[in-house]
């Protein structure tokens, strides 16, 4: 499950200014897809069925911020100064686009893997 930046514009906001602080954060960008099976799981299993799907998350700016907190290009890659901006950039920037409460576009995957006879 992910975000969708290029669909829905906080989260697409909210990204930008993660990649402003941290430009090589390898968690950007994401599109829907099929979730990643890992090729050795074919020697035992077969794929049955896979979906992807397009779900909204509901937030407030402080659940939303906190999520955004949380991610790797942030609470894990910034120095004390840099979380401090970043928090502040953020919360201004959510103030300026965000209802109280909204919800942000995801995408959500499965596999259904079925074991070989």
């Amino acid at each position: 499950m992910a975000w969708l930046p290029f669909e829905d514009k906080i989260a697409g906001a909210s990204e930008e200014l993660v990649l402003k602080y941290s430009p090589n954060w390898s968690g950007a960008r994401e599109t829907k897809h099929p979730i990643w099976i890992p090729d050795v799981a074919y020697n035992d299993f077969e794929m049955v069925e896979h979906d992807e799907y397009e779900l909204k998350v509901p937030f407030t700016k402080d659940t939303w911020h906190g999520r955004m907190k949380a991610c790797r290009g942030v609470g894990a890659s910034l120095s004390g100064e840099e979380l401090a901006n970043w928090e502040a950039e953020h919360r201004k920037l959510l103030d300026d686009i965000a209802p109280e409460e909204f919800e942000v576009l995801h995408y959500g995957a499965l596999a259904l893997l079925q074991k070989k006879n």
